[in-house]
């Protein structure tokens, strides 16, 4: 390989950038800049979009694409975790990590997320590519209808699904607090967390995550973090041999996680619909009623609407009202509307929620039949008496939609012969001829109508919460109570409930039976609390932040690294880089502390094909041998090194500057197996410190050939970020607000006016892009 870098362009930017990561998918680029935005870019600087900061003062202290290169995901120094949708930065999935850190008052000053990497096994899973008959579910589950309300929510997700690549395993690696790292399969199945604390077999450190590295089978693990306590930089191999073993164990469940967590999506837009019917018809009762009901003393709509029931003769206030105010075709229209928001309401209720809940328990059933499978689901951490919980709790959820079917049943019922009568009461004050089955109503129909009206506007309302000119509202009997979060006021009869009569004549079901059991605690809970309690349930299943992941996983080392009782602020200056060779089995470390640059870089590899107890290690620099224009002396002198990041496992790309001309960076793309031929092997089970002041450094710059590396010129280079799988680099200034944006392994023939075509699958995503021929510098500046 040759150092051919082509600028495609330099930029000048309003505010100072942060973090600079690429896609290896497309040809994107993630910036975060001091503001707290993330913006992705193009490669020739086109904006894609900007995302503002989840609350004030939020900043990002790490990112990382998801494999496909379809989402990003976003570490804050308010310990927010967002995965974003890179097709329209819609936000897929939230964590906040640092409600798992301990109480203890002095954790809050180190909060934040330190790292973020999302790492993929290359191995093939069997469970994903082996058709099985009962994974199918399509085959025993109704299609669930998708509601007007989640139409636009799907709309948000089409993009997301929850399992992009299925026949590979991908892996959210999050480092936070004082030491703890997350895993998280798909970027949405809670695996567990690891404590630093454990690795380093002492609870009392306080530890920074500086970067986390997965071999290709996810059998090993390597951190690299810092005490901050001791000011040590130690690098930590460990045995993760558990996420390889059981792999396909985790994809299943995480398979099921996964449609679970979208049902439950699904309920709650169904829920927000039937709310929004429902307050429709408290605004048109609102609309029609509320100027006669502000006009009468509390309670005087019922009783006058009782007493015309009774006697045929309305007061003379509601006289007036029926003749001036509502019309007959206020009054069919009024009925029309409220009659189309209760058969939404029960539309809702029989194809949405009673089919999801339905679901939900096939889905819940199917994970409490994997727990019982011990030897291969149990180190998952699932309880299979969480799942029972989660499945009474869905079977209560739709005991409570059976209840409400009935009551809408009984409230449309009661409507229709109101508003029958009160049009028939309209027609005889205005002395019109009225058809004869119309005027007919038998006692069943008055004793509806009564029922009805008893509680027509008898409304409690707390004083404190009711504004003086507020408008009284009317208590619609008995739906109402079941969208509210707060117990019911008006019991339902057991009799009209099918479950219970079952339950009253086959008694026997519900002794030392985890299946069938009693509605009674559920008996005073509206379908909201129900619902709350479901959710409540499904999380518990799911819940890592009382379960032991590490328990499972061993520590094969844990080496010291460096230390530097000088800078306090070491954990802050270090750039940190990590990479695995796939080919030779290695996990290779490179760091260098910014603040002391001169010193040089600290290279380790690890090689665990054979598990053999050596680590290849060597510090190096580079010399003013690149530029070769200063004299033997000054040959000898340093460079100051800015920052360095992996390429490949092939190559390690460094910034450093140019010893005679501050205003020129120099990049260097060094040849790893270089920093390999050099190094030291040593025990990996050493207890000496690796890199120490005494340690021998070697310069590697007349190693170097002349194509590995480039001088670029007035450019004071300080961070870069490189990819080689899209064979690109950027490079940030010193200021941070200029960047330089180059296309890398660019034959020398070139023109170097050409411009790097955008890659296929950029193309489909964001049409709205504008043509590069016709891009200005006004356009591309953000």
């Amino acid at each position: 390989m040759h150092c051919g870098m082509r600028q495609v362009g330099e930029r000048h930017v309003p505010y100072q950038v942060d973090l600079m990561v690429w896609s290896n998918r497309l040809d994107l680029l993630a910036l975060s800049n001091n503001k707290g935005e993330v913006q992705i870019h193009r490669l020739h600087w086109q904006k894609v979009w900007s995302l503002p900061p989840p609350k004030e003062n939020g900043c990002v202290q790490a990112m990382a694409w998801r494999p496909d290169g379809k989402a990003l995901a976003i570490g804050y120094n308010l310990g927010i975790i967002y995965t974003v949708s890179v097709e329209d930065k819609g936000i897929i999935d939230k964590y906040e990590l640092e409600l798992e850190v301990t109480d203890e008052l002095d954790t809050a000053k180190y909060s934040g997320i330190s790292c973020i990497v999302w790492a993929i096994r290359t191995d093939i899973l069997q469970s994903a590519t082996e058709y099985n008959l009962y994974d199918d579910a399509s085959i025993f589950l109704q299609k669930v209808p998708m509601s007007s309300g989640y139409k636009n929510s799907n709309e948000d997700n089409k993009d997301c699904k929850y399992i992009q690549n299925p026949t590979q395993l991908n892996m959210l690696i999050v480092g936070y607090g004082t030491g703890n790292i997350y895993l998280n399969m798909y970027g949405r199945y809670p695996y567990g967390t690891i404590q630093l604390a454990e690795v380093a077999k002492d609870d009392f450190g306080e530890y920074k995550v500086l970067d986390v590295n997965m071999s290709d089978d996810f059998s090993v693990m390597q951190v690299l973090y810092v005490d901050r306590l001791t000011n040590n930089v130690f690098l930590a191999i460990v045995n993760t041999g558990v996420l390889s073993a059981y792999a396909d164990e985790i994809n299943t469940v995480a398979h099921k996680h996964g449609q679970i967590v979208q049902l439950m999506t699904q309920l709650d837009q169904t829920m927000i619909s039937i709310t929004e019917a429902w307050e429709h018809i408290l605004l048109e009762m609102d609309t029609k009623m509320a100027y006669y009901a502000s006009s009468v003393h509390e309670g005087g709509v019922s009783a006058d609407l009782l007493e015309l029931l009774m006697l045929g003769t309305p007061s003379v206030d509601l006289q007036v009202y029926l003749l001036e105010k509502l019309t007959t075709n206020d009054l069919k229209k009024f009925g029309n509307s409220v009659e189309l928001s209760y058969s939404t309401i029960q539309k809702l209720v029989l194809k949405q929620l009673n089919i999801v809940g339905q679901s939900l328990v096939y889905y819940l059933a199917e994970l409490r039949g994997l727990t019982r499978i011990e030897d291969r689901y149990k180190i998952l951490g699932l309880e299979e008496s969480s799942v029972t919980e989660a499945i009474k709790a869905c079977c209560a959820f739709l005991n409570k939609c059976l209840e409400l079917q009935q009551v809408i049943d009984v409230s449309m019922r009661n409507y229709k012969a109101f508003f029958r009568w009160l049009f028939v009461v309209i027609v005889r004050q205005l002395d019109e001829q009225t058809p004869s089955e119309i005027v007919k109503i038998n006692q069943q129909e008055l004793s509806h109508i009564a029922e009805f009206l008893y509680n027509f506007d008898n409304v409690k309302v707390d004083s404190s919460d009711k504004p003086p000119d507020k408008l009284i509202k009317f208590n619609l009997e008995r739906l109402g109570q079941y969208l509210q979060n707060q117990e019911l006021t008006i019991l339902p009869e057991d009799e009209d409930n099918t479950w219970h009569k079952f339950l009253q004549d086959n008694a026997c079901f519900l002794k030392d039976n985890d299946t069938f059991f009693s509605m009674k605690d559920f008996k005073k809970y509206s379908l909201v609390q129900q619902q709350a309690h479901l959710i409540e349930t499904v999380t518990k299943v799911f819940d890592v932040v009382h379960k032991d992941t590490g328990k499972y996983f061993s520590v094969l080392c844990n080496i010291r690294c460096h230390e530097d009782q000088l800078n306090k602020n070491l954990h802050n200056s270090l750039r940190v880089s990590q990479v695995f060779d796939d080919t030779n089995k290695r996990l290779m470390s490179a760091f260098l502390d910014i603040s002391n640059g001169k010193e040089g870089i600290y290279f380790l590899a690890v090689n665990i094909k054979e598990r053999s107890c050596n680590i290849a290690v060597m510090k190096c620099y580079f010399s003013s041998y690149l530029v070769q224009n200063g004299t033997d002396d000054q040959q000898n002198e340093p460079t100051n090194l800015l920052d360095l990041q992996f390429y490949s496992p092939e190559y390690l790309s460094v910034i450093t500057t140019h010893p005679e001309n501050e205003e020129n960076t120099i990049f260097i793309q060094v040849p790893v197996k270089h920093l390999l031929e050099n190094s030291t092997e040593l025990n990996i089970n050493t207890k000496s410190c690796i890199f120490t002041d005494r340690s021998v450094k070697k310069d590697i710059a007349p190693l170097l050939e002349q194509n590995v590396y480039k001088v670029l010129e007035k450019m004071d280079g300080s961070r870069l970020a490189v990819s080689g799988g899209r064979k690109v680099a950027v490079i940030l200034s010193k200021s941070s607000r200029k960047v330089r944006v180059f296309e890398m392994e660019v034959d020398g023939d070139d023109d170097e006016d050409d411009t790097l075509d955008t890659t296929p699958q950029s193309i489909g995503k964001f049409q709205n892009t504008p043509d590069k021929s016709n891009t200005t510098n006004e356009d591309n500046i953000f």
